[in-house]
């Protein structure tokens, strides 16, 4: 069965960017993409950063490069909370991990002294533990949490899941889809002492957090705008 065409619901001023935005309740707004289009360019106003993306097989394929990861980014303003999810996969398990970010200047998802997101999470691989980075006064800092009991690299097609709070906390569940146990874990970051929650930006990307070339691949994004 193929997938159901592309659908936005979006808040904010994006009418421009989305071909369809409808509210989902008084209060709530969902931005979504199943990357299900032609082989080529990502299209629907996506650009790419980094070391790039592009549509294959209905998924969205992104390539790793050292110090500069890659993926595609969006104009689009975001409060807090919001909520997240997207398929997740790699083809290099050991070097394959996600990010996502908001409110950025620039979309720049490689070195952290480059980081201009009001907020961002990424994970380098399936076994390591979340990482939050954020600003200060001191410019942009992150913290790591440690690798929790079942984490494992990605080998299977992940279903990624999250929510950051308005203090920019965080929870995520990762469903492995590998046939393993647990099969599915959920990580909890603390609120970032120091943060500047004040957006520097209105740039929302997401791609790969990796110097491994991959390919890494997305597919089935989508934001919950509350």
């Amino acid at each position: 069965m193929s997938k159901r065409p592309f659908l936005v619901r979006v808040a904010f001023s994006v009418f421009l960017l989305f071909t369809i935005f409808t509210c989902v309740c008084a209060a709530q707004f969902k931005v979504s993409d199943n990357f299900n289009r032609p082989d080529g360019a990502t299209g629907l106003s996506w650009s790419n950063w980094g070391a790039g993306a592009q549509i294959s097989s209905n998924q969205l394929e992104t390539f790793g490069q050292t110090s500069v990861a890659g993926g595609i980014a969006r104009n689009l303003d975001v409060t807090f909370p919001v909520s997240f999810a997207f398929n997740f996969s790699t083809n290099a398990p050991t070097d394959g991990g996600w990010q996502i970010a908001f409110n950025a200047a620039t979309a720049d998802g490689g070195l952290l002294a480059n980081d201009t997101a009001e907020i961002r999470l990424l994970q380098f691989r399936g076994s390591g533990g979340i990482c939050t980075e954020f600003q200060t006064a001191s410019g942009p800092m992150d913290h790591c949490g440690n690798p929790k009991t079942g984490q494992r690299d990605f080998t299977a097609i992940a279903r990624i899941s999250g929510t950051i709070n308005p203090d920019f906390s965080s929870t995520v569940t990762i469903r492995y889809n590998d046939g393993q146990m647990p099969a599915s874990v959920t990580i909890k970051s603390p609120a970032p002492v120091g943060a500047i929650q004040s957006p520097l930006g209105s740039i929302f990307f997401f791609g790969n957090s990796n110097a491994t070339f991959g390919p890494h691949f997305f597919d089935n994004i989508s934001l919950t705008l509350k």
